[in-house]
């Protein structure tokens, strides 16, 4: 099953070429202008976009210029529909010209999801999800044991306090280390449920920010979060792990770090800025791949919740102006 973007301005097409795309088997989610179909894209990365040329607010080969410019949706493929084109655009991965037999539009939506590139997922996923309970189980003894110690020398005053302070991140460290690693066995395994209430996630993200402040005493924090709540239904536990994963890229790099929340009638998007060196295009291809780009397993991490939540994250980079990671989530 693959999930799908269809955009038509017009409400009875939309239906129509939805209904073909669920009755092959895979979700849809629709978007009634360009404007639209290009933030839903973003926030929840489709396998395939079907999209109309003449539409308001962002014309058909317009969005495919922004989703082909995109470096996490760059190679998404993407069907034009259209009647003035007689010839579609170099920017489309395919095209049919209005008006067309619904087989011809089945045959090309097949055809374009065999064709799709697809994330790279952790290998033997049953297998990974009881390799990660191990290794948890396994590392739980010895580094709660070595946790007790650090604390007791503490107490007792038997050890310098900077090389305390040196084995106590670690140990977190290699705490983190070992939960990312279950998580992503289970989240591989498809057996991680989101169980979302409805609450404030900017209380959520003001209590993060401050945690991460103490941690990271060195960075320059910037935040501009609403004073008023900003209501959203999702499982606190899993957004702070997002939360996590953004955040532990953006400090990789010190400096400043800038943190914004915000809100519309369909859509949440916090968005973390680092004033580090940039990312590759190369590295961002790979970026929330388990692995991808020296990040570890945290974007990965955060990608697949942010999915789970229904919505999904995006990068923006460039080389000596920093990198901007994104997570989006609808408002339902």
């Amino acid at each position: 099953m693959s999930l799908v973007l269809v955009a038509d301005d017009e409400p009875a097409v939309l239906e129509v070429l939805s209904q073909v795309v669920e009755d092959l088997g895979h979700d849809v989610i629709q978007a009634r202008d360009g404007e639209e179909a290009w933030n839903l894209a973003r926030a929840r990365r489709p396998n395939l976009v079907v999209t109309d040329h003449m539409m308001p607010r962002l014309s058909g080969v317009d969005l495919c210029r922004k989703l082909k410019g995109d470096e996490v949706l760059g190679r998404v493929p993407i069907i034009l529909l259209s009647a003035v084109l007689p010839h579609g655009a170099p920017e489309a991965h395919a095209f049919l010209h209005k008006p067309f037999e619904i087989t011809d539009f089945e045959t090309l939506i097949r055809k374009a999801l065999e064709e799709a590139p697809r994330p790279k997922p952790l290998e033997g996923a049953s297998a990974m999800e009881a390799l990660g309970d191990w290794v948890a189980k396994g590392f739980e003894g010895p580094l709660s044991t070595a946790r007790a110690q650090v604390e007791r020398l503490w107490t007792e005053g038997k050890a310098e306090g900077a090389a305390l302070e040196t084995l106590g991140a670690q140990l977190e460290k290699l705490e983190a280390l070992t939960r990312d690693f279950q998580e992503a066995a289970h989240l591989a395994a498809r057996t991680v449920v989101v169980v979302p209430v409805v609450a404030d996630v900017g209380a959520l993200l003001r209590q993060k920010l401050e945690a991460w402040k103490q941690r990271h005493p060195e960075v320059r924090w910037e935040a501009e979060v609403p004073a008023a709540p900003v209501e959203l239904r999702f499982d606190p536990e899993r957004l702070r792990r997002v939360l996590d994963g953004l955040l532990g890229q953006a400090v990789r790099h010190g400096g400043r770090v800038r943190v914004e929340l915000e809100s519309s009638a369909s859509l949440m998007t916090i968005r973390v800025r680092d004033g580090g060196p940039g990312i590759s295009d190369e590295e961002l291809r790979e970026l929330f791949e388990p692995f991808g780009a020296g990040a570890g397993l945290g974007l990965y991490i955060a990608s697949e919740l942010a999915r789970l939540h229904g919505g999904g994250l995006s990068v923006e980079s460039k080389k000596g102006q920093g990198t901007t990671l994104s997570v989006m989530l609808p408002k339902v």
